[in-house]
């Protein structure tokens, strides 16, 4: 067999029997931060015009959309679901990179309207990250080389692949069918734009790949497949397959398959305890210790500067003029200075009336970065030495010029984002309370507590559409900063 039919064989014969303690757990962990993410999108552009244009298309009501009244259909709700979720660049990272949105939302949907139970709805959600991760680290590494630069071309489309298994199992697909799935999706998959992103300050809404689309496209692939629409059987495959169709520079075939059904690779999972890229995650961390420590105010600072990745000096991440919130989000000089304005942690961050407030774009002029030499040194060890699927280590210098001193603090971890370091991975009450934070002004106290408990015994729900309608909200969301 080859390896695209024994990846299709998994995929079908998948079943929440075969699945570890751990696995379930990290999977409904997953699933909350990535519904709470989606909540919180409410807050910004991105995710208002996705839902937006999910209802001007209408439709049969199948399935819901995060904080929306009523329902739509299943593939438009995927859609909304899936900008919704990457909208705040807050959700967590697994291999390959940005997973859980492009991958979860066709599966819930497809769930929803066949009243699956949550069992199945868990099993699904780990192939889906287990496929992207497994195709996608096959590719090569978004931090392969020098510096913590990325390859010339990358991206994840081979979440296109995790998204259409994860809707193909809802729909109960055979290895057959789960075949012509995923090599149809390996058509459907966008083009590796990641680097693109990475080098462009004014990249628009989709960022380094569009969710909303992906998620969509899971559910139109996996519903094709079911009806007999055929797929490239050998996807995978030649040197012309995914590899070379994604401008990989090699294919990694082996470690598509090695360990699979016992490795599982979405379990390397870097959630994230502030609404913005990975970057900034442990200079946060050290710049909020530090004006808490010393009650440092805004108006005070002479001067902010972070040391951290020579990747982060690029322009998009340095820029003082942010013009939406994808800019600022990628930002360091804007995220410091919001939180360096005791701004409370949540999807507000990234709002318009931050972006235009005056005292966090005058303070913006006052944050520099400069290159942390253990950077490249931990960078070098995490990937090369020791073969990791990302970065471990997230070494931060942070320095506050105020009042005449210098205030200093360096890490070498970032809080929650660090992947199993003791003391940095995020407890089941943390992960909740993001959860609050993201569906303040979106759902009822009440509700959003019943959402909590269903996902975190999703074992337990019969169906999976009553916790589906709790998400729904009995008016659009206004969420301000």
């Amino acid at each position: 067999m080859t390896t695209s039919e024994r990846l299709a064989d998994f995929a079908a014969g998948l079943r929440y029997d075969d699945l570890p303690p751990q696995v379930t757990r990290e999977a409904k962990r997953l699933l909350l931060d990535t519904i709470g993410c989606g909540l919180g999108g409410h807050a910004v552009e991105k995710g208002q015009m996705a839902v937006a244009y999910a209802r001007r298309m209408g439709g049969a009501p199948e399935a819901t959309v995060l904080g929306m009244p009523g329902k739509l259909p299943a593939a438009n709700a995927a859609f909304a679901n899936g900008d919704l979720m990457n909208a705040l660049d807050w959700n967590a990272l697994l291999p390959p990179s940005h997973v859980p949105p492009y991958v979860m939302p066709g599966a819930m949907a497809l769930a929803e309207l066949e009243g699956r139970s949550g069992r199945d709805l868990i099993t699904a959600l780990v192939l889906g990250m287990e496929v992207a991760g497994r195709v996608g680290r096959s590719l090569g590494g978004l931090r392969a080389t020098k510096g913590g630069y990325p390859l010339p071309v990358w991206g994840i489309s081979s979440n296109q692949l995790g998204a259409t298994a994860a809707a193909a199992h809802v729909l109960g697909l055979d290895a057959g069918k789960m075949l012509h799935a995923l090599g149809l999706a390996a058509f459907h998959a966008p083009v590796p734009s990641h680097v693109k992103y990475n080098y462009t300050k004014e990249v628009g809404y989709a960022k380094f790949a569009p969710s909303g689309w992906m998620a969509q496209g899971g559910v139109t692939t996996a519903t094709l497949a079911q009806m007999g629409y055929r797929g490239d059987t050998s996807f995978l495959e030649t040197e012309r397959g995914f590899w070379a169709m994604n401008a990989a520079p090699a294919w990694d075939e082996a470690s598509v398959l090695d360990g699979i059904g016992s490795d599982w690779v979405f379990l390397n999972a870097a959630y994230k305890f502030w609404p913005t890229c990975g970057f900034y995650q442990s200079p946060l961390d050290a710049l909020t210790a530090l004006i808490d420590e010393h009650d440092i105010q805004p108006e005070e600072i002479d001067e902010i500067v972070y040391a951290i990745e020579q990747f982060a000096s690029i322009p998009k991440y340095t820029t003082t003029e942010p013009n939406d919130h994808i800019e600022a989000a990628a930002s360091g000089p804007y995220i410091l200075s919001v939180a360096a304005h005791r701004i409370p942690r949540g999807p507000g961050w990234q709002a318009r009336e931050l972006l235009e407030h005056p005292g966090i774009r005058a303070l913006m002029k006052k944050v520099r970065h400069e290159v942390n030499p253990r950077s490249e040194t931990l960078r070098h060890q995490d990937i090369e030495v020791e073969g990791r699927p990302y970065l471990s280590h997230r070494p931060a210098d942070v320095r506050i010029r105020a009042r005449g001193q210098v205030f200093e603090k360096s890490l070498d971890f970032a809080n929650w984002l660090s992947i199993g370091v003791e003391g940095c991975i995020p407890t089941d009450e943390g992960l909740a309370e993001k959860f609050r934070a993201n569906a303040e002004g979106v759902l009822p106290p009440a509700q959003t507590e019943a959402v909590i408990d269903a996902v975190m015994s999703l074992e337990d729900v019969g169906d999976v559409s009553t916790m589906m309608e709790q998400l729904a909200a009995q008016e659009l969301a206004r969420v301000s900063a």
